[in-house]
């Protein structure tokens, strides 16, 4: 086994174990000679794991205590969740939480965005994403149609509409969420189970906006609350059914 793969396999277990709650926040991890012991590695590769981890948002180093667990929770960024939904079969209703609040963020975005467009639709052109959304209703015609390809269909069009209303960081933290679920089969899986589905809405959002009809809007973005239901729902029994 390759220096790197054994980095990458101590990183993932402690990292686990961090996530897992069997390391607690504010808990010092043992020491690099422990650590070495324990995972049969030498300390010169403890160091880098603990950097790894660091640089990912597991751990902090404090003067006087060591390496300390953070609270992932609070603290974590991206990159922590990538982790997270690494251990998704072993984690599954931690994963559905995640992802629970990633659509509730999704919905905020979505109210915000049809706020600023149906109020003067002129000033925020809607052609360049209704071009997007062909492409999701060309895919939703294909019956070899994958879920992935939906995903990033959908992706485009949030892509796009961010874009054309000017939302540069929106934008960043959406090409985040957005690399960050396709990491999870199940959880694509679950998203985009009815590509035919997500093309009718994205095709009422659009024309609430190209109409300035904040109704439509509402009652299109109302959808979702169902909707959000049902797929984690179906999250729950994909994620059981691969643990």
């Amino acid at each position: 086994m390759t220096r790197s793969t054994v980095v990458d396999e101590v990183t993932d277990k402690i990292a686990f174990q961090i996530a897992s709650g069997q390391l607690e926040a504010g808990q010092s991890l043992p020491s690099i000679r422990r650590l070495a012991e324990d995972h049969d590695i030498n300390p010169s590769t403890v160091q880098v794991v603990l950097e790894r981890l660091r640089g990912a948002g597991f751990v902090e180093p404090r003067r006087g205590v060591g390496i300390v667990v953070r609270d992932i929770e609070l603290y974590g960024g991206i990159e922590v969740w990538r982790y997270l939904f690494r251990f998704s079969s072993r984690l599954p209703d931690l994963i559905v939480r995640s992802v629970q609040d990633i659509l509730e963020t999704l919905r905020l975005y979505y109210d915000a965005a049809m706020r600023k467009v149906t109020v003067d639709p002129s000033v925020y052109d809607a052609r360049s994403v209704r071009r997007a959304l062909q492409r999701l209703e060309l895919l939703a015609t294909d019956p070899d149609v994958t879920s992935a390809e939906v995903h990033r269909a959908v992706l485009h069009i949030l892509r796009t509409s961010s874009a054309t209303l000017g939302h540069g960081i929106s934008l960043a933290v959406l090409n985040s969420l957005g690399a960050l679920l396709s990491e999870v089969p199940e959880v694509v899986d679950a998203l985009y189970s009815d590509p035919s589905q997500h093309a009718w809405w994205w095709g009422q959002v659009i024309t609430a906006w190209e109409t300035a009809d904040a109704e439509l809007a509402a009652a299109t973005l109302t959808l979702l609350d169902d909707w959000h239901v049902e797929t984690l729902d179906r999250l729950r029994t994909r994620l059981k059914a691969a643990s």
